[in-house]
């Protein structure tokens, strides 16, 4: 049951995606790979799985839920959504900056980063042991402090849209809002395989954080030339899953 539903989100994430990135592409696509595609569709089906598993199973062993004050979870759902989207979208920050910063992380985040175009379907590209340490850290202060299930169901239902959005290839923009709310634009410009470009622009959804500690990148041009890592890993989901676990530096 828990699968199944994962399944219909993506599928009805690709109805939504995909004809939009016919219709509004921000660049032309490259022509499309068997290999390239299956690894996605099987990180997307697989790995999301065992991501929403691993990360249950984390966050209930590890983290107290509810021990904030009773009034957190009875303050008006607009303010309680503000107060999770501020304090998760930190987190995301942190844990982020971390991933690059720190050699282990760094093995298992590279996998992300290794896409050479970017596109809706690039953003479920993730090791599992990434995204299970990423979303337990994102998630940890909230259910712990006790927001109501509403606060957190309208958060987690946007980022996980928003985070799609960002990976993919549409030329979309929030007007006015974009110096506040991330635009693809925005988050392509971090998986750019771009000096100029190297450890910026970490956000998850708001740019107030890069732009708070110094890692805001306001690029030139819409888009970056290159994407992806030096020495990527194969075109194979279960090459990518062992990948980190293998001998040797993995700096690209």
């Amino acid at each position: 049951m828990f699968e199944m539903q994962h399944i219909y989100t993506v599928a009805v994430m690709a109805l939504v995606f995909a004809p939009l990135e016919l219709l509004l592409p921000a660049r032309k696509a490259p022509r499309p790979t068997l290999g390239r595609y299956r690894t996605d569709l099987l990180h997307a089906a697989i790995g999301g799985f065992l991501i929403r598993i691993g990360t249950v199973i984390v966050l209930g062993l590890v983290v107290p839920i509810g021990i904030g004050p009773d009034w957190i979870a009875t303050s008006p759902l607009w303010l309680q959504f503000i107060a999770v989207l501020l304090i998760s979208d930190l987190m995301f920050w942190i844990a982020h900056r971390l991933y690059h910063a720190v050699p282990l992380l760094w093995r298992f985040h590279r996998i992300h980063h290794s896409s050479e175009h970017l596109d809706w379907l690039a953003a479920f590209r993730v090791h599992p042991v990434d995204q299970i340490v990423n979303a337990s850290l994102i998630a940890a202060p909230t259910l712990m402090l006790g927001f109501s299930p509403a606060a957190l169901l309208i958060y987690i239902t946007i980022y996980k849209w928003h985070a799609i959005l960002l990976h993919s290839n549409l030329k979309i923009g929030f007007g006015p809002l974009n110096w506040l709310i991330i635009t693809p634009g925005f988050h392509h410009w971090h998986h750019a395989n771009q000096e100029e470009a190297f450890d910026r622009n970490f956000g998850g959804q708001l740019t107030i954080w890069d732009r708070m500690f110094g890692t805001y990148h306001a690029a030139a041009q819409p888009r970056p030339d290159v994407y992806g890592v030096e020495n990527p890993p194969p075109e194979s989901f279960i090459a990518q899953l062992l990948e980190p676990f293998m001998p040797g530096p993995k700096n690209g």
